[in-house]
């Protein structure tokens, strides 16, 4: 379930020292580096909103995975940075009906890296049972990192591509960095996902998508039936995003669906 947070933030303004730190110069950008690291933590979502409602106070409105994701037991470096001078409490909660719930499953058989045209609204790795999101603050850090950059750079940048497709009229570039697994789009993917793997010690899958190919048009270039990697017969997934039936292949670490 996702939830929209009406965060009430106090500044400790007889604690601040804004000489001593180097990383806000006024009580506004500590505030907006509070938030801003929590979304690079994955513990809210990008679409947050900054009140000035008195002196030393803000309200910031929040849509979060779930309600313990703002603990303060999830806190990064970073966050704590900014958090030791404020006060903050949830004022309101309410659900928001426009995002999925994220995964409650007590165990994960394996995950998946996915993402879509939406940006920073979703966490770009799946639970492989039930097909929804894990909360990136539940996930570890990549390739020595201290915050989610990786992920969710990957995460804008295969939106942007997805994105300049559909507005270019099927554009042959931008297809091929979505459906060729040798594409520099899904090299770079093909890397997050065994650093993901290594991490976090159970398979993780790439989800490369074929929807956009036409299987009348494409029919000479692909056999829905096989891996797009190795050529392979695909096993059928648990579970299907909406209406589309995904299937994998175990030897590549990829799951694909079927072109239309």
């Amino acid at each position: 379930m996702c939830f929209l947070l009406n965060l009430e933030i106090r500044v400790k303004a007889n604690e601040t020292d804004t000489s001593k730190e180097k990383f806000f110069s006024n009580e506004q950008e500590l505030v907006e580096d509070y938030l801003c690291t929590l979304y690079r933590n994955g513990q809210i979502y990008e679409d947050y909103n900054l009140i000035r409602t008195d002196q030393h106070c803000y309200e910031a409105y929040v849509n979060v995975p779930n309600t313990e994701s703002i603990s303060e037991k999830y806190n990064n470096e970073y966050v704590n940075r900014s958090y030791k001078y404020l006060l903050v409490r949830i004022k309101e909660k309410n659900t928001n009906i426009l995002y999925e719930s994220t995964c409650n499953c007590k165990t994960v058989p394996y995950y998946v890296l996915f993402t879509t045209s939406e940006i920073g609204t979703a966490s770009p790795v799946i639970c492989g049972k039930c097909g929804k999101e894990i909360p990136l603050y539940k996930i570890p850090f990549l390739f020595g990192e201290k915050e989610h950059f990786t992920l969710l750079n990957y995460q804008k940048t295969y939106a942007s591509i997805h994105e300049l497709y559909m507005q270019s009229l099927s554009d042959r570039f931008t297809k091929n960095q979505l459906v060729n697994p040798a594409s520099a789009l899904n090299r770079m993917a093909f890397e997050i996902r065994k650093e993901l793997e290594n991490k976090l010690k159970k398979p993780v899958y790439l989800s490369l998508s074929r929807i956009f190919l036409n299987i009348k048009r494409d029919s000479k270039k692909i056999d829905s039936s096989k891996c797009p990697e190795c050529g392979k017969n695909l096993a059928e997934c648990t579970y299907q995003w909406g209406s589309l039936k995904m299937f994998r292949c175990d030897d590549c670490r990829l799951i694909t669906d079927k072109p239309w």
